[in-house]
């Protein structure tokens, strides 16, 4: 089949027609989320662990905002989870004990404790100043008071009686001399006997002050009881009816009877102290008795959905803090934090895949918790530091959670898939389409998904010839012409542009000027290096010719991407032949500037070229062919079909025309196969062609048949193809590009073998012919 025209109607932005739905759309009601939509539903029904999700999507595709809007509808309908909430281990109060409690009921335990402890020291306080309490104390003090001075007394007057008399020291009550003088005019045997007294006297004395002191530790230990007693009394009130209350939480009846034996244990803190004293003893009991609400859900009415941006150690699985008192760092069960994991425990945690993967630390606890099940609390920090005395080691708590990481495919094909666990964990993959079809129900839903980003954000509304720009503008970012981009972040910053321009043209709505205008400026903004590419072919620095005929010297076509840009430029492949056996040389091979694909084209040039002319005949040739004024590397094989051409005119001394370019890569039996890029490609010889001065009318670009699709190009060009003044051409084999580019026929052979002889086939195989037969000319002189 012949070269054929490609209309202008086939090649410019196309003119969808839509109907507006009427209605907000989202993102998950496109076609190119259904795949990712039927997973995430699957996956959120699943209640078995493991079933955690990863989304994969291309950037600006929405994967991550749009995920979010449908995970939030997804738990709408579910009941809130539960609050969590870390006590006091009285027993081991490193150990803090975690408790599950109803949504609403973390939050209402904890300002019931808040207001109980204050009401408990008032209680505690009234109850050991009152009158009753006192004077049972002041009773039984001084009754143990009066018999240990009555029995002092009756000692006392018994020495005195004996010689000897009893007084008051520092030391306590001693058995002494009456007078010295006495002591001194007595005889030895005098002081023998009173010795013999005294030491008789000291031993019952001795004897009252073991009586004293177990008085006194029976009065400590009645003190005790009538103190537990009295507190008791006290609090009872208080305490019965806050277990009442709760008794039917998460175990926080049988916390709070164990508060209540700690409280009667621990009396002192709310015995009268002086008031320093008192305020450091009572803030000490509010931290012992106090609840650490790690996780409210008092305001939520269902699951949460929880976006953790940072996803640290800390952030993720919580952290201890820590308080400075006197220069030293103090710490407790009340300075534990929660992390997302908390928050999002009994709902659903969205990471960034790239935030993970760069934090190898974190991906390993992450896979440990969702392994275990649970969260626990470490200090990761602190590893090798010097302990904390007292610092908490909180009880894990149980892990309950949807985990959904959302990312490009790059993350989950060469970070996480390698990872042999991520399968056991990210069971589900929710793969976002890059496209969608352009058919009439996706139509009206992007339309009005465009019309929203308009409204959501206080815009000028958008024209409907805005909006039937901005479908072909979205077909032409697929890449195809019966297809839209997912990408429509990408056509969401195109609308906030041109209504930013719409504005400051007083404009009341966004219209189709608005949007053309954004287009162009966006294009000059990033178009710099693209310019610069342009300017050295306009001024000769890059060898071009876009009229005119040459040997063995073609307009091939290739793409280049800077950033956020990408674009076409013409370049020029030239061959040359001559007496030799090594068929075909890829100099950018040869001096390692061509990638693998590249030098796999040039080989395929090859086996055609053996197929094609070494039936009868060996390929008795050498023919180099190279990218001219190309110094970096090259890559693809999108130039093989313009390089076979180019080796097929120098063989056959066939003029190429310079006022065409082509590209599209060629199999071992001559078909044009499809590459990527052709319109850019396509685009960026017109400019060349513009640029070298008025268009002659029979300049233009050939490309493969299959890719006639995929030709989605700028306005200017299709009204230049409309009028006549530049061309697009599409083949299926290499024998109708040839035909276009010479003007000769290919040459079919005969019965024999041969090609006609005026046929670019037949003047090749008459050139390798005459080649062969020097080559042996040659080998017979050197015999």
């Amino acid at each position: 089949m012949p070269a054929r025209k490609i209309p202008a109607s086939d090649l410019g932005m196309p003119q969808f027609k839509w109907t507006d739905t009427g209605r907000s759309v989202e993102a998950f009601a496109l076609t190119s989320h259904t795949r990712a939509r039927e997973a995430l539903d699957f996956a959120l029904a699943i209640v078995e662990p493991g079933f955690n999700v990863f989304v994969l999507g291309e950037d600006r595709s929405g994967r991550m905002t749009s995920t979010l809007e449908f995970l939030q509808r997804a738990v709408e309908k579910r009941p809130p989870p539960n609050d969590w909430v870390y006590l006091d281990n009285f027993r081991r109060p490193h150990r803090p004990k975690p408790y599950r409690l109803p949504a609403g009921v973390g939050r209402r335990f904890r300002d019931r404790m808040a207001a109980l402890l204050p009401e408990l020291r008032d209680a505690l306080t009234r109850a050991f100043t009152s009158e009753s309490y006192q004077t049972l104390i002041r009773g039984e003090s001084e009754k143990i008071r009066g018999e240990a001075t009555r029995r002092l007394e009756a000692l006392r007057g018994e020495a005195q009686r004996r010689g000897l008399d009893l007084v008051q020291t520092e030391q306590g009550a001693m058995v002494v001399a009456a007078t010295a003088a006495d002591a001194q005019a007595m005889s030895a045997e005098e002081r023998e006997r009173l010795a013999a007294v005294a030491k008789d006297l000291g031993d019952r004395l001795a004897e009252i002050n073991r009586w004293v002191m177990g008085r006194q530790m029976e009065f400590m230990e009645w003190h005790r009881g009538l103190s537990r007693q009295v507190a008791d009394q006290a609090v009872s009130g208080l305490l019965d009816g806050l277990i009442g209350e709760f008794q039917s939480y998460g175990g926080l009846a049988r916390w709070l009877t164990e508060m209540r034996v700690d409280i009667l244990e621990n009396l002192p803190r709310f015995h009268p102290q002086p008031p320093e004293m008192q305020a450091a003893l009572f803030a000490e009991a509010e931290r012992r008795y106090a609840v650490n609400l790690l996780v409210d859900h008092a305001d939520d009415a269902h699951p949460t959905v929880v976006l953790e941006a940072n996803p640290t150690y800390e952030n993720l699985f919580g952290r201890i803090d820590y308080r400075q008192v006197q220069g030293a760092l103090q710490t407790d069960f009340t300075l534990i934090q929660a992390g997302s994991l908390h928050r999002a425990n009994g709902g659903i945690l969205v990471l960034r895949a790239e935030a993970v993967a760069a934090n190898p630390v974190v991906w390993f606890f992450l896979k440990g918790a969702l392994r275990d099940r649970v969260i626990q609390v470490e200090e990761l920090h602190r590893a090798g530091g010097v302990p904390i005395a007292g610092a908490p080691r909180p009880k894990p708590i149980p892990l309950d959670v949807k985990v959904v990481m959302i990312g490009h495919p790059r993350w989950y094909y060469t970070f996480f898939s390698l990872d042999p666990d991520f399968q056991t964990h990210f069971r589900v993959k929710a793969d976002i389409d890059a496209d969608l079809e352009a058919n009439a129900e996706n139509l009206g839903r992007y339309a009005a998904m465009i019309r929203r980003m308009a409204t959501n954000h206080d815009r000028p509304p958008l024209a409907d010839a805005a909006i039937t720009r901005l479908l072909g503008v979205a077909a032409r970012w697929a890449g195809e012409r019966d297809k839209l981009t997912a990408r429509f972040e990408l056509i969401e910053d195109l609308v906030s542009e041109a209504s930013l321009l719409a504005r400051l043209s007083g404009a009341k709505t966004t219209g189709l000027e608005a949007i053309n205008a954004a287009i162009d400026n966006r294009r000059r903004r990033n178009a710099r290096v693209e310019d610069r590419v342009q300017e050295a072919i306009a001024k000769g620095l890059v060898i071009i010719d876009v009229k005119g005929q040459a040997i063995g010297q073609i307009n091939a076509l290739t793409v280049r991407e800077v950033g956020d840009h990408t674009f076409g430029a013409p370049s020029r492949v030239t061959a040359r032949a001559s007496v030799g056996r090594r068929g075909v040389i890829n100099i950018e091979r040869d001096v390692a500037l061509g990638g693998p694909i590249q030098q796999k084209g040039a080989m395929v040039i090859q086996g055609w070229m053996a197929g094609r002319f070494a039936r009868h005949c060996p390929l008795s040739f050498n023919v180099s062919v190279t990218f001219e004024q190309s110094y970096g590397g090259v890559e693809g094989d999108s130039a093989s079909l313009a390089e076979l051409i180019a080796i097929l005119s120098d063989l056959a001394g066939a003029p190429i025309r310079q006022d065409l370019a082509i590209t599209g890569s060629v199999n071992q039996v001559g078909q044009a196969q499809a590459v990527g890029g052709v319109r850019h490609k396509i685009e960026g010889f017109f400019r060349a062609c513009v640029e070298a001065g008025p268009l002659a009318g029979t300049q233009g670009v050939v490309v493969p048949s299959s890719t006639e699709r995929y030709l989605v190009l700028r306005d200017e060009i299709a009204a230049a193809v409309a009028a006549g003044k530049f061309h697009v051409y599409c083949v299926d084999t290499v024998e109708a590009a040839l035909e276009l580019f010479t003007g000769l026929p290919a040459g079919a052979p005969d019965a024999k073998g041969d090609y006609p002889p005026k046929s670019i086939y037949g003047r090749v195989m008459a050139q390798i012919e005459t080649f062969d037969r020097l080559l042996k000319v040659r080998l017979v002189d050197e015999q």
